[in-house]
């Protein structure tokens, strides 16, 4: 009987193990040599404050966190073995996405191929697709875009179109192939305007530097015009900090922007800062956005550095005027 019951609770905990994994969206594997959980959650550009390593802990099953080494421990071997469950991520709903690949390959075919996933060609085009990636021929940014979401666990199976693709247009196509880069102090306009026209464009062009004009922060970018790497011409439109506007003309922007498969800059504050701005680039599950915040401390590509804004703790506007101002950047067609 003893037997009988350990069996079967094996087999649930198998159960329940799978089905974690399969609905949660977790954070790199650390491999660095520190034995400190808020360092090693610094190196991959996580948030590592308490507020945050307490809701991580929550995440993953982990109750009544306070800080002990023995919590800090446990945290610190699932991140170690990329099992440690990222609250921030966009939320997966399980079975539509692919697991987790956390192996080193470069190799779009090679990460499939070792999750079992049929690797040909006419099976990444298929899954290039649904994961909103038009004219997929094989080129390094579509399997380098692939690949990162596949890292990130929100590569979509197809044939589920019930699920939202993160991204689309441009974003899809560049968001794996540009630089994250972080903002100094003061420059996370500039930084995230920067970010931003870079994934239009598709490389690393262009850095905070180039968007600060005679020591003002993107004062001439309205009306400038760049190249996508689509080919096309964009002609940017700029609503500055002293811009007012409206939440709703705002959002509508925004939604216009991912619609196109664009990236947007907007302006937002959270309880932490009433005076920022942050890249938005796609949706995630449950239709909330998805943005690449310049004040991270970060490296990598900007796919890998995509958070939910509401996770983030960011609304949009600017709060330290005595009425919020809605400013933003976006690009345009020509």
């Amino acid at each position: 009987m003893t037997k009988r019951f350990a069996a079967l609770a094996a087999a649930l905990c198998l159960t329940l193990c799978s089905l974690t994994t399969a609905s949660a969206a977790y954070f790199p594997r650390y491999t660095g040599a520190s034995g400190s959980i808020a360092v090693a959650l610094d190196s991959l550009g996580a948030d590592p404050s308490y507020s945050s390593r307490a809701k991580i802990a929550a995440a993953n099953g982990i109750t009544g966190y306070r800080g002990a080494a023995a919590h800090n421990i446990q945290m610190l071997e699932l991140l170690r073995k990329g099992l440690l469950i990222d609250p921030s991520a966009p939320a997966l709903s399980g079975s539509p996405y692919f697991p987790a690949y956390t192996g080193g390959s470069p190799s779009i075919a090679a990460a499939l191929d070792s999750l079992g996933v049929d690797s040909s060609y006419s099976s990444r085009a298929a899954i290039a697709a649904a994961n909103g990636i038009t004219g997929y021929s094989g080129t390094a940014a579509q399997n380098t875009a692939l690949l990162e979401l596949l890292r990130q666990g929100r590569l979509v199976r197809p044939g589920s179109p019930a699920v939202p693709t993160p991204y689309a247009g441009l974003t899809a196509a560049n968001l794996g192939r540009v630089p994250f880069i972080r903002q100094d102090r003061n420059t996370c306009k500039a930084t995230a305007a920067a970010m931003a026209v870079n994934a239009v464009v598709g490389a690393g062009r262009y850095a905070t530097a180039d968007m600060i004009y005679s020591g003002v922060l993107c004062r001439s970018l309205d009306g400038e015009v760049y190249t996508g790497s689509d080919g096309n011409a964009y002609r940017v439109t700029y609503k500055t900090d002293g811009y007012v506007g409206s939440l709703g003309e705002l959002e509508r922007a925004v939604d216009a922007a991912l619609a196109q498969g664009l990236p947007i800059v907007a302006a937002v504050h959270s309880a932490a800062s009433r005076h920022h701005w942050i890249v938005v680039v796609g949706r995630d599950a449950n239709g909330g956005y998805l943005a690449v915040d310049p004040a991270r401390n970060g490296s990598g590509t900007m796919a890998s550095q995509a958070r939910s804004m509401a996770a983030m703790g960011y609304s949009f506007g600017l709060a330290d005027y005595a009425q919020p101002h809605y400013g933003y950047i976006s690009f345009q067609p020509r």
